[in-house]
């Protein structure tokens, strides 16, 4: 179930992919030690070869049931070229055979070498590493588990190595294994007690390389752990820094307080409500009708935290956000004004607004993430209040032909609305 040309993979596809990823894990770890220390099958053993084989057999009819259906049923042509694609597939289906059923079912000796071709499963996590490296949107969590258990199976075959050529007479084939995972960890990572060393050549023939191995090893964990914590958070830390670029501005042109105060809340709300300063720099790029659709989703992070459709389907959501219009207000700057045609309700992203009656008196403070101008839009009447901003303010617009269309298809919206309007119409009554 791999594809590479994809740019993201589906849940289902990540789970059943990190399924056969965890099988392989479990024969490259069982399988070699089995092998080194001649152990008998164990009824688990022969339980876990069974669950695993048929997970392998499942992902093999998949895969010939994609290409079957790309090439007869769409009239896809593959990606990857045919004599390639049947190697694969051929050594996929080798390494789905239930060696330690076959071997324990028909007494076979030396059943540990059929063992080994379990290994060739293997082939999977270099394919599944690819597909990782092509998808630049595959959980961060998920790589750094999977470079872990990678670095587990270097270690683990290395110890088995060491325990091989340093044979033990002892019963205890745990302790012997544990001395060799020991020795295989303080050698990769350069430590080297010295407490186990190797004492005849094969030994030292072998160290030699593994001390090589060591080095690179241990480097490329460190810079590929390293760079993926690094990469996720490359934007935050930019911001950051343009923070600190900031305060050395203000310390420098000596900023009001008041002032500094406002430029600081709105970098705070770049840095914790978007990705970046300037999202749309990172979509412009792309052809008109994906940064819209872009945009809607951008927009449907912002609306997902009013309450007003906290409630609300998916659909809704999306239908609200496409219709969305942004729009940027200075302080002081009147917004909405006393008698005026209710055409539009506002949506606050960033920012706080006044509301002030007509004598002057301001009756609520409306802050980020609150809405405000959907009665005199409900109710098709002019506005009983001004609405001032009261700092920079980004607010989103909602017009009233696009909010008639919505109501329509999505009536729980306005239930939802008509609620928040009369409690806050009930709270004024109250506060006065």
């Amino acid at each position: 179930m791999i594809h590479i040309h994809k740019s993201k993979l589906s849940i289902n596809e990540l789970v059943w992919n990190g399924l056969i990823f965890i099988a392989v894990f479990l024969t490259a770890l069982e399988a070699p030690f089995s092998f080194t220390y001649k152990t008998n099958i164990q009824t688990w053993q022969l339980w876990s070869d069974s669950i695993i084989s048929t997970i392998f057999i499942t992902d093999v009819i998949y895969q010939f049931r994609e290409r079957y259906f790309k090439i007869h049923r769409h009239g896809q042509k593959p990606k990857s070229n045919g004599t390639l694609w049947w190697s694969l597939i051929t050594i996929d289906i080798m390494a789905s055979i239930p060696y330690d059923v076959i071997s324990y079912g028909f007494d076979l000796h030396g059943y540990q070498f059929f063992g080994l071709l379990r290994l060739l499963r293997l082939v999977r996590v270099a394919r599944l590493y690819a597909l990782m490296s092509n998808l630049a949107l595959v959980p961060k969590a998920l790589r750094v588990s999977m470079l872990f258990c990678v670095s587990i199976m270097v270690i683990h075959w290395i110890a088995c190595g060491w325990s091989m050529i340093h044979p033990t007479l002892e019963r205890d084939i745990t302790a012997h294994y544990i001395k060799s995972l020991y020795w295989a960890v303080t050698t990769l990572t350069t430590i080297g007690y010295g407490d186990i060393t190797p004492t005849t050549t094969i030994g030292r023939l072998y160290t030699m390389p593994i001390m090589v191995l060591g080095v690179g090893v241990y480097g490329f964990v460190i810079a590929n752990v390293t760079r993926l914590f690094t990469t996720a958070d490359r934007y935050k830390e930019k911001s950051k820094e343009r923070l600190g670029d900031v305060a050395t501005f203000m310390k420098y042109y000596n900023i009001p307080e008041r002032l500094q105060t406002q430029v600081f809340g709105y970098y705070n709300h770049l840095l914790n409500k978007r990705l970046t300063e300037n999202d749309t720099t990172i979509i412009a790029d792309l052809p008109l009708a994906l940064q819209h659709e872009l945009q809607t989703y951008m927009n449907m992070r912002l609306i997902r935290t009013v309450p007003v459709f906290k409630n609300c389907s998916h659909s809704c959501l999306k239908d609200v956000a496409r219709a969305l219009e942004q729009k940027s207000y200075s302080p002081g700057q009147n917004i909405i004004r006393i008698g005026e045609t209710g055409n539009e309700m506002f949506m606050i992203g960033h920012g706080t607004v006044d509301v002030i009656f007509s004598d002057g008196t301001v009756v609520a403070t409306l802050h980020e993430g609150q809405i405000f101008g959907e009665a005199a839009l409900m109710r098709e009447t002019t506005r009983n209040a001004d609405v001032r901003a009261q700092n920079y303010c980004d607010l989103y617009i909602l017009n009233k032909e696009d909010f008639t269309k919505i109501i329509i298809k999505h009536p729980d919206l306005l239930e939802s609305m008509q609620k928040v309007t009369t409690r806050r119409s009930s709270d004024r009554r109250k506060a006065a």
